[in-house]
């Protein structure tokens, strides 16, 4: 095994994917990727969900049921959160990842191909070494690091840290100037046709 680096701010978040790392487990590299990538979907959730939970009229009374609007949605994907991201007018992914989006996004896209048929317990066809998933789980970790380093300066929450809700409200400026809802069934309807669309 190559030696895994876990950045500082994610050492909490990656210290189950560090102990499969350095297991004995036949299958180590594997469950560590697909672990990995459960971090990387997350953050991006996060992300989204700390700009929305921003919204003025979002309090603790309602956010149970903007968290069930996102449950109840099961189109939602990466790419879902980074279009979100992007709609609610603030910094888009691509831009905060700067001259690392363009590589990193193009890894993310080759480990998806894989990793779905993974995750449904097929085979992927493509006889991945093991070296590859090595460093493909080091791909992930430079894309959550490099994520939330550019996020925590933009709009003061990197998708790492736990309690989105208590962060997005600890947060004295929103980084959304203008919402495009104004209620929970309003953003009901914006998140499925923003599930809809596609590229």
């Amino acid at each position: 095994m190559r030696q895994l680096v876990v950045p500082k701010p994610l050492k909490v978040e990656f210290a189950s994917v560090e102990i499969l790392w350095h297991s004995s487990a036949k299958t180590r590299r594997v469950d560590a990727l697909v672990l990995a990538w459960v971090k990387f979907e997350k953050q991006l959730r996060r992300l989204f969900c700390f700009l929305v939970f921003q919204h003025p009229k979002i309090n603790a009374g309602q956010i149970d049921s903007v968290i069930s609007v996102l449950v109840k949605n099961r189109d939602l994907y990466p790419e879902t959160f980074i279009r979100g991201i992007a709609a609610l007018g603030v910094t888009p992914v691509p831009t905060l990842l700067a001259d690392k989006h363009s590589k990193l996004w193009n890894e993310i896209k080759r480990i998806k191909k894989y990793r779905d048929k993974i995750m449904h317990g097929q085979t992927t066809g493509q006889n991945v070494p093991s070296a590859q998933l090595e460093r493909d789980v080091l791909w992930i970790i430079e894309w959550v690091f490099s994520l939330g380093d550019a996020a925590q300066v933009a709009f003061g929450y990197n998708g790492i840290e736990r309690n989105t809700y208590r962060m997005a409200k600890s947060v004295l400026t929103s980084s959304v100037k203008e919402y495009p809802f104004s209620n929970v069934a309003e953003f009901k309807k914006w998140l499925t046709k923003l599930a809809k669309q596609k590229g």
